[in-house]
């Protein structure tokens, strides 16, 4: 196995990869954009008189519904970073890929963590342009386009947004991103259900952990502690907090390919170490 990385060898190993994922790629675009043009006719249009729109409320409702299975299915397939390597002739085949690990790995995360969050935005694109179609066949009078919440904001007010919170929020993304991959790599049965149940469970934990650890401190030392923090400003904690997200996200995809390194044609029948 190659130990070094190739730029053309990588670019080879990515072609390879969308080229075997390609039934996946089409039924995954297909049924993304059925599911969400039913989402947001559903939440459009009356069943007892389909020639008049709900208004703006339930365009809004629709599209509230539609970002969330996002986020869920993008978490999901970026819990799929082995998903190539599920049974044993998988593993072969992709331990017999002539590249190195990180030329794989790379392939992998490309994949699972920008193609097809890629695929799933221009889905609910799709589907909200066919929406607006369709109501002004309809004739409706309140057209809510709504294009612009699918990014759970809007492109006006991103373009608003401070420098400080674009960077934030992509970098929280991103953590969010590297827990499920590090998941999908650790976990060999059902890894988004696994991680999913591991994150909820870890976030009680260290919740309840804290609270103790308040208690014991005491409100009065508390308060003398964040008094220290009185004068920082938004766009300050928002950079503290970005470079911590970014630091766990590194350390993150780090693990995540040790991890990756360790792929055998035998694995273990619940983790893959």
């Amino acid at each position: 196995m190659k130990k070094t990385f190739d730029i053309n060898r990588f670019w080879q190993v990515l072609k390879y990869t969308i080229v075997s994922e390609k039934k996946s790629i089409i039924t995954a675009a297909v049924a993304f954009l059925a599911a969400f043009l039913a989402i947001q006719l559903f939440a459009c249009f009356t069943i007892f008189d389909i020639s008049h729109g709900l208004g703006p409320g339930a365009t809004f409702a629709g599209m509230m519904v539609c970002n969330v299975i996002m986020g869920v299915m993008m978490l999901y397939y970026a819990s799929g970073i082995l998903g190539n390597a599920r049974t044993s002739q998988q593993r072969v085949t992709a331990l017999m890929l002539p590249a190195s690990n990180v030329e794989k790995f790379l392939a992998r995360l490309i994949y699972c963590c920008i193609l097809m969050p890629v695929l799933i935005f221009a889905a609910a694109y799709a589907a909200t342009g066919l929406r607006v179609l369709l109501e002004m066949i309809a004739g409706h009078d309140d057209i809510t386009k709504g294009f612009s919440l699918i990014l759970g904001g809007g492109m006006e007010e991103m373009a608003k947004t401070l420098v400080f919170s674009t960077f934030f929020d992509i970098s929280q993304t991103c953590f969010n991103f590297s827990i499920f991959v590090l998941g999908g790599v650790f976990f060999h049965q059902r890894p988004f259900v696994w991680t999913t149940v591991t994150v909820v469970a870890g976030s009680i934990l260290l919740s309840t952990l804290l609270y103790y650890i308040g208690v014991m401190i005491g409100e009065d030392n508390l308060k003398d502690f964040f008094h220290h923090f009185k004068g920082m400003t938004f766009e300050t904690f928002d950079l503290i907090m970005s470079i911590i997200f970014t630091a766990l996200t590194i350390i993150n995809i780090w693990l995540s390919y040790w991890l990756y390194r360790r792929l055998q044609v035998v694995q273990h029948k619940w983790f893959n170490v």
